[in-house]
């Protein structure tokens, strides 16, 4: 899903669950919206350094409310 599809989503008020996750491959974070990651243009996973960077991401959508997953699995 890339930010124009966000932004369609936002404006239908369709957006039903926010999340960052810890991408343990990239060495960085993931946002899911809706269950779908958040895309670059060229249809590749956003990959974020830091927390703070996928967070500064989503206000800039106009997402403030949004729940933070650190551990993917369980065990």
């Amino acid at each position: 899903m890339i930010e124009r599809e966000v932004k369609v989503l936002l404006d239908a008020n369709a957006v039903k669950q926010v999340q960052v996750h810890y991408a343990v491959m990239a060495q960085g974070y993931m946002v899911v919206i809706n269950g779908q990651p958040l895309e670059t243009t060229k249809r590749e996973t956003k990959e974020f350094k830091t927390l703070d960077a996928a967070a500064k991401q989503l206000f800039k959508l106009g997402i403030a409310d949004f729940s933070v997953k650190l551990k993917t699995c369980t065990g």
